[in-house]
């Protein structure tokens, strides 16, 4: 009985993948003292609730008031060249502040109601948000710097690919350091590549020091987004595909998930192991 419960909970996430966006026009964000730039609640037109999270954009960590927050700052704060992490923190609430204001008029929401695992105790859903006249929320957000292109990708309301909307970002992002827009203004340009080699140092020395050894494999249907993340070579975006994949059967149903190919999936496979 649980290897047919499991069989049925593997198709439907394989359907559940393939599925369309839908389109919510007139949604309205919801009040809450909790909300930052990339996740906030979402009335939608039907009347459901959702916790919406960004595809595309990673914004700056508002608070850090644990270890994994503040892990999450330090990279944060290396991506962007900045070594006082208040400075991070501060472009996170201004970004938070931005979007409730973008957000004061009623707005579309596109979502397949993929969920976005993470560290909130809140489920969340990845979506798309269209602005009252036209723009898409991410977009504004990475062009103005208060937001980086980093996150889980998939095809956008207009029709574009994966690809050519991640070039998009990207560009989006390019332009924004350029002109020294939002915390890019607070970027130390010399110290940028110090830091960001400092951040995979850390993670290399962290994997070492915590990740899973051979004799102690993990179960990619139990393990959570931090877990998973001990694995090697393997960083957020990476793990949260990983957790919205499943349910596998095998250890090579990994292989579907998008950015593992052969060289990763030959790094992954002696770590991992599927608890019946």
């Amino acid at each position: 009985m649980k290897r047919l419960a499991a069989v049925l909970l593997f198709a439907l996430a394989s359907v559940a993948a393939g599925q369309e966006l839908q389109k919510f026009e007139g949604c309205r964000m919801v009040d809450s003292d909790w909300a930052d730039g990339d996740s906030f609640p979402v009335a939608l037109s039907d009347g459901k609730e959702i916790v919406l999270r960004l595809y595309y954009i990673d914004c700056n960590e508002t608070s850090a008031t644990t270890e994994t927050d503040q892990r999450r700052v330090r990279g944060q704060s290396s991506y962007f060249g900045i070594d006082d992490h208040q400075v991070t923190l501060a472009s996170g609430r201004r970004a938070a502040e931005e979007v409730r204001k973008l957000l004061a008029d009623p707005f579309t929401v596109h979502t397949a109601f993929a969920a976005a695992p993470g560290r909130s105790a809140k489920p969340r859903t990845y979506g798309f948000v269209t602005l009252s006249e036209g723009r898409d929320l991410g977009a504004v957000l990475v062009g103005e710097g208060l937001a980086r292109s980093f996150g889980l990708r998939r095809g956008t309301p207009d029709g574009r690919t994966t690809d050519a909307a991640e070039a998009q970002m990207d560009d989006l992002e390019l332009g924004a350091a350029i002109a020294r827009r939002g915390i890019w203004a607070e970027t130390d340009a010399e110290r940028l590549i110090s830091l960001r080699e400092a951040q995979r140092v850390e993670e290399r020395e962290l994997q070492e020091a915590f990740g899973t050894s051979e004799g102690e494999p993990i179960d990619p249907n139990t393990a959570s987004v931090d877990k998973i993340m001990l694995l090697p070579g393997v960083g957020e975006v990476l793990a949260e595909r990983i957790v919205e994949g499943r349910p596998y059967r095998t250890v090579e149903d990994l292989r579907r998930v998008p950015g593992i190919g052969e060289k990763v999936f030959a790094r992954l496979k002696d770590s991992l192991q599927i608890v019946p």
